[in-house]
């Protein structure tokens, strides 16, 4: 993607209403689990059983491997970051772990716009909350979170 191409999926702050949604859709797989544990290398193997070994997940109680809360909290930052778009800037996020997600689960990844105020001087970046949620096929939503992000300004 051109940089130009980035600058044209831009959201500024002008055109968020309270009540605007953003969703994706994912389904993490162990191959995707295993590539975001590799990535990490202070993990060896003996802390991943829960998040790849069925035989481990199942001594814990799981049905079945899960995949890490860091994992999931990227995800959250995806969405965020792709709805903002490439000048956007994340403030803070918040997320909360109801449950665990599992592998293979199909996530609905949404956020809404909850808040749109602030009265920052013209040219100012204008301040954005979001609820972000990964919901799966069952209709549990398993992290929750909030974000406020800065958008800039058109003009």
């Amino acid at each position: 993607m051109t940089a130009a191409d980035a600058l044209a999926r831009q959201r500024y702050y002008e055109d968020v209403a309270i009540g605007d949604e953003y969703e994706e859709h994912q389904q993490p797989t162990p191959e995707h689990v295993a590539a975001f544990l590799n990535a990490d290398s202070t993990r060896g193997p003996q802390r991943m059983g829960r998040f790849t070994d069925t035989s481990v997940a199942r001594s814990e109680g799981l049905a079945r491997p899960i995949i890490p809360g860091t994992m999931s909290t990227a995800i959250i930052t995806r969405i965020v970051t792709d709805w903002m778009g490439p000048l956007g800037r994340i403030v803070s996020l918040e997320v909360s772990f109801r449950r665990p997600v599992m592998h293979n689960d199909n996530l609905r990844c949404l956020a809404i716009v909850t808040d749109a105020g602030g009265d920052a001087p013209d040219g100012e970046p204008g301040l954005v909350t979001l609820d972000v949620t990964l919901e799966n096929e069952r209709q549990e939503k398993p992290v929750q979170g909030t974000a406020t992000v800065e958008l800039p300004r058109r003009g």
